[in-house]
């Protein structure tokens, strides 16, 4: 069991990097732009009768009811994109339309593709060694691009907490934006402690037409973090002809 839950955890945490990248200041400016664009919409006309008023009344004000308007992807990609050129970050990922790749990385030696979990790799010694690999891609993000530490290790501690009934405290040792294949990525290196096993995990996560993420996660009890390096060395996309 508590080896089954170290794959988990392997799998949740490249699943759940979804909401890392809102920050707070960014999640309130893409509010505020979703509430401009209900107002301009739904601003009602001097003339309206006293039955259009009462359905206003009941149906909220302009102001609540953006509040939990859903922004449509066309005004989150573009007031994100104003963001990333505000705080000076990587915007090439927003040309990466039309564009398709292939992440590829070399294995270490000892590691064998899972049957029933598809980019999950353990060591030959699994379960002894439940030291594993996991590879994953997600939809393009490019609020990625906004993740800093303390959105990595609070998304990370909440998702945990609200969909695996898991308390963990997330060591941040090593936050890193670095470039793969021309691409904007993160390196992070964490550790946390499961079920009284220390795991730690060095990750990678590529923003481009995709986000691709590579997770090798150890043990304290198996080092292989020398080998987990040599792998991620190789990381690479290339686009698919």
């Amino acid at each position: 069991m508590r080896k089954k839950r170290i794959i988990i955890c392997a799998l949740a945490l490249a699943a759940l990097l979804g909401g890392c990248g809102k920050e707070p200041e960014a999640q309130e400016t893409l509010s505020q732009g979703a509430a401009a664009g209900a107002d301009q919409a739904g601003e009602p006309s001097e003339n309206e009768d006293a039955a259009a008023d009462g359905t206003a009344d009941s149906a909220g004000s302009g102001e609540q009811q953006a509040e939990n308007l859903e922004i449509d992807e066309a005004m989150k990609e573009e007031l994100t994109a104003q963001l990333l050129m505000e705080n000076e970050l990587d915007i090439s990922i927003i040309g990466e339309e039309g564009t398709t790749n292939r992440c590829t990385f070399a294995l270490p030696e000892d590691f064998i593709e899972v049957e029933d979990i598809p980019g999950m790799y353990v060591t030959k010694r699994y379960p002894i060694d439940a030291s594993n690999i996991y590879y994953a891609e997600m939809d393009k993000d490019i609020s990625m691009q906004l993740m800093t530490e303390d959105t990595y290790v609070e998304q990370i501690e909440e998702n945990f907490r609200n969909q695996y009934d898991m308390e963990i405290d997330v060591n941040l040792q090593s936050f890193e934006k670095i470039k793969i294949s021309g691409h904007p990525a993160f390196r992070i290196l964490c550790s946390y402690v499961v079920d009284g096993v220390e795991i730690t995990q060095l990750e990678y996560v590529i923003n481009a037409d995709k986000s691709y993420v590579v997770t090798y996660s150890q043990t304290d009890e198996y080092y292989r973090m020398d080998e987990f390096e040599a792998s991620a060395a190789t990381i690479a996309l290339e686009l698919e002809n």
